[in-house]
């Protein structure tokens, strides 16, 4: 299951501030605060206090403490790799560096005893490779992308995708940043163009962003990059995660195949569906109650939900006019009585399909939404939401 967390840039807000911001946060499960310490002014021991403070609040809700960090703020608080006492008694969990040292500095950093876990920058995978080669523990320490304020300057899909693969075969866990579309929402910097890792998150809802990480399945961690998120944001995203992330019965009354059929815990893809006109109860039953569409052996046509047939095969679904001379990428349809032996089946259309008879149209998949399709895998489970 995804963790989430939000990002705080303490100089632009106040303490009062955070402290409503956070106690929301949690109430929708967020259980990570993202926060830069370099960035704030003052003393030492101002700095400490202020961060103290920080740290209370953030543990009140249940959250951990992610502190930005450089070598200068390591030198200014008295701190080093092989002493990070200060931070301990501040209640920082997590120390992330934005670079790596690449000797055994960053093993020491790693390996310290006080509890404190370390993230290190995803993009320099060498320097992490460095440190497990020079006997850094993988259990005290995961990697995190950049976020992007300025426009078109994120990363692309596939360049992401091969550091997170890197990361999975290290054994790393990865976060990365997601983006609130709130009118005012900010990061360290006067820019205003939301702060996301991937360029096509930039614009897109962050309920859709969240399902899409699901769908690529290779990250661990998901943060808000700027701030203030909505709380409308926090609950669409909140209500993704109760969709994803399910246990599932095994259903024993149908024998051998209880066994086969997805249960347990699952995560399923969850896609938003525009239904056509004359959509009957039964089907959208099919298609919104159905706990496990599990995707057949291959997607290359259609999406294709094989087990709904199981239960509802019996059923009549009659014929009806689609109105259409071709389903279109995104359509999301059903198998009807013309074809008796797969009644049932809900697919989603990949390639553009010659209406035939044998399948009546729900729906479809919203066009933003199509970022969707191409991430679903042979084997993954699937679910439709209103």
């Amino acid at each position: 299951m995804l963790t989430l967390g939000v990002s705080l840039y303490p100089e632009q807000e106040t303490i009062e501030e955070i402290d409503r911001y956070l106690k929301t946060a949690s109430k929708y499960g967020f259980t990570k605060v993202f926060t830069s310490m370099f960035s704030v002014p003052g003393t030492k021991e101002e700095v400490f206090a202020y961060f103290k403070k920080f740290c209370d609040i953030a543990h009140s809700y249940g959250m951990k403490v992610s502190g930005d960090c450089n070598t200068e703020f390591l030198e200014k608080m008295g701190a080093s790799e092989k002493d990070l006492t200060i931070f301990k008694e501040m209640g920082i969990d997590i120390i992330r560096m934005d670079f790596c040292y690449m000797d055994e500095r960053d093993v020491a950093l790693i390996n310290n005893d006080l509890g404190i876990g370390i993230e290190l920058n995803a993009a320099m995978v060498q320097g992490i490779e460095l440190a497990l080669k020079n006997g850094a523990n993988p259990k005290n320490f995961s990697a995190c992308h950049n976020f992007y304020p300025e426009r078109y300057t994120a990363g692309n899909l596939e360049s992401v995708r091969a550091v997170n693969r890197q990361l999975k075969e290290l054994g790393i866990p990865c976060a990365i940043f997601i983006s609130s579309n709130r009118e005012g929402a900010h990061g360290p910097w006067p820019v205003q163009n939301g702060l996301p890792t991937l360029e096509d998150h930039r614009w897109i809802p962050a309920e859709l962003q969240v399902r899409h990480l699901i769908a690529l399945g290779d990250v661990d961690e998901v943060l808000f990059g700027n701030a203030f998120a909505s709380e409308e944001e926090f609950q669409a995203i909140h209500e993704v995660m109760q969709s994803a992330y399910v246990n599932v019965p095994a259903d024993e009354s149908l024998g051998m195949l209880a066994k086969i059929l997805p249960h347990g815990d699952l995560t399923r893809v969850p896609f938003r569906v525009e239904l056509a006109d004359g959509v009957t109860d039964l089907e959208k039953e099919i298609l919104f109650d159905y706990p496990t569409h599990g995707v057949g052996e291959y997607v290359y046509y259609m999406i294709r939900s094989r087990w709904t047939r199981i239960q509802y095969g019996k059923q009549s679904i009659p014929a009806r006019e689609s109105g259409k001379e071709y389903y279109e990428p995104g359509d999301v349809v059903i198998v009807n009585d013309n074809l008796k032996h797969y009644r049932g089946e809900v697919q989603i259309v990949l390639k553009e399909m010659k209406v035939d008879g044998q399948r009546n149209l729900l729906g479809h998949i919203p066009p933003e939404e199509k970022i969707l399709l191409k991430e679903v895998k042979p084997g993954d489970t699937i679910c439709f939401l209103h």
